[in-house]
């Protein structure tokens, strides 16, 4: 549980199907909140939204596209079901792998938009709301690109390193409002699919991090949460990394001698 209290606040949480997302509109809802979440698909979306509400907490679900219509969609649906908006976490986000010579323009677009555009859609559209009452942003953006690359992933790396750009800007810009903007830049969170959920992959990623596990979307969640309550409201265009110290080696050398081989 959270040691944070949300009660009287609505939030919209984006990419809130699964993983980070669900994490976080469960927490929020935990605390007091009225959660809104919203997912690509909405039948993942309203399965964690159904089973808050068999706890008794105040959560629906709504479809998300990381467009401007879709952005404007969300934020309405959320005002509609609950009649205010203090809180917006926007969490969708995603890498389509690909290398810099096979990359398509429909991949780097789509890239773009999901993890970058939308931030100033979602943003956009929740502003009138948000100006009521003095809101809070809080944006998942990732270690690769702000701090670290990954081979197949420059699109995705130069999306997040514009996230960070727009965390800065956006929180200068709405700090007048009352209104904070901030993010949360997550090392390597455990998957249930894709590309980073192969054992092989995993156990290999697992051993470069100093505290030797990777992370779970909790740990992820609960940074969110403090960028999100009352108690942050002197925070504003920071990000926060949580990366189990993945950033911190020099080099794999380092990791070798703090975990070696066998003791991890």
């Amino acid at each position: 549980m959270s040691a944070f209290r949300f009660d009287g606040k609505v939030a919209l949480v984006t990419g809130a199907g699964r993983g980070i997302g669900a994490a976080v509109a469960t927490r929020l809802a935990e605390a007091g909140a009225q959660v809104m979440l919203a997912n690509r698909s909405l039948d993942a979306a309203e399965a964690v939204a159904a089973n808050l509400r068999a706890r008794g907490l105040a959560a629906r679900a709504t479809p998300f596209t990381a467009h401007e219509a879709g952005c404007k969609q969300a934020v309405g649906d959320t005002h509609a079901a609950f009649g205010a908006l203090d809180i917006v976490v926007h969490n969708a986000g995603g890498c389509p792998w690909a290398g810099i010579e096979a990359l398509t323009s429909e991949t780097l677009e789509d890239t773009l938009s999901l993890n970058l555009k939308s931030c100033f859609w979602l943003t956009q559209a929740a502003l009138p709301w948000l100006k009521i009452r003095g809101g809070r942003i809080v944006i998942t953006s990732s270690v690769t690109g702000p701090r670290v690359a990954m081979v197949g992933a420059t699109h995705y790396a130069a999306a997040k390193a514009g996230v960070n750009g727009f965390i800065k800007a956006a929180a200068l810009e709405l700090a007048a409002h009352r209104i904070t903007v901030n993010g949360v830049e997550p090392g390597f969170v455990a998957k249930p699919r894709g590309r980073l959920s192969q054992p092989a992959v995993k156990e290999r990623l697992v051993r470069y991090i100093p505290l030797g596990t990777a992370g779970e979307p909790d740990d992820i969640a609960f940074a969110m949460l403090y960028l999100a309550s009352d108690e942050a409201r002197w925070v504003t265009g920071q990000t926060i990394v949580v990366d189990g110290g993945m950033t911190l080696p020099e080099s794999g050398q380092v990791m070798e001698e703090l975990w070696p081989a066998g003791d991890a």
